[in-house]
């Protein structure tokens, strides 16, 4: 995990602001403005799959928000998708590096897993975020963007009915914010899956 994302979810930075671009031009000058705007910390900004720019930035909830608000203005037409999360989870923070590793991986596989895929990095931060909100469950895997077509992914594991309970929250979610694409549950997984 980088210093970057060390402290996000807690006391210190309680809020993530991400957003995906349709334009990379647009994406570089919109974290120059995010960055100008208010004491924020640039997490990433970078081309990913598909031609798609996200900008990852973290700090104290108000200046996040203005921040989000700035870019929302000047992204019009631009922005495929963003998140703005006040009280991000704090397990979510060391996956926030497959952004540029290529996956990241923490926790072996427990008693069941959930796993997640989304059309889009925003719907699965965000969906990562409401699975570990909603249910007891380790996040131990995810992969944001690079190298699967601009799609994303993450894996949970727990008990049976947590993991169910964590994947419903996770499909509820994409499905409100429009990037769902699959959701399954493995009971007893093998280890190498």
């Amino acid at each position: 995990m980088s210093a970057s994302t060390r402290d996000i979810g807690t006391r210190r930075v309680p809020a993530l602001g991400f957003f995906e671009f349709d334009s990379i031009a647009r994406g570089l000058f919109l974290t120059d403005t995010v960055l100008k705007k208010a004491p924020v910390r640039g997490v990433a900004s970078q081309p990913v799959s598909s031609g798609k720019h996200v900008l990852l930035f973290v700090g104290d909830v108000a200046s996040v928000e203005e921040s989000h608000r700035a870019a929302m203005e000047l992204g019009a037409g631009t922005i495929l998708k963003q998140v703005l999360i006040p009280g991000v989870h704090e397990e979510l923070a060391p996956f926030l590096d497959s952004i540029w590793n290529l996956e990241a991986t923490r926790a072996p596989a427990q008693e069941a897993v959930g796993i997640i895929e989304s059309t889009t990095l925003a719907g699965a931060i965000l969906a990562a975020d409401q699975a570990l909100k909603m249910a007891r469950v380790t996040l131990c895997r995810m992969r944001l963007g690079q190298g699967i077509g601009g799609k994303a992914y993450f894996v949970v594991t727990g008990r049976q009915e947590e993991v169910e309970a964590a994947a419903e929250a996770a499909q509820i979610c994409l499905k409100q914010f429009e990037s769902f694409c699959r959701v399954d549950v493995i009971a007893r997984p093998q280890d190498e899956a």
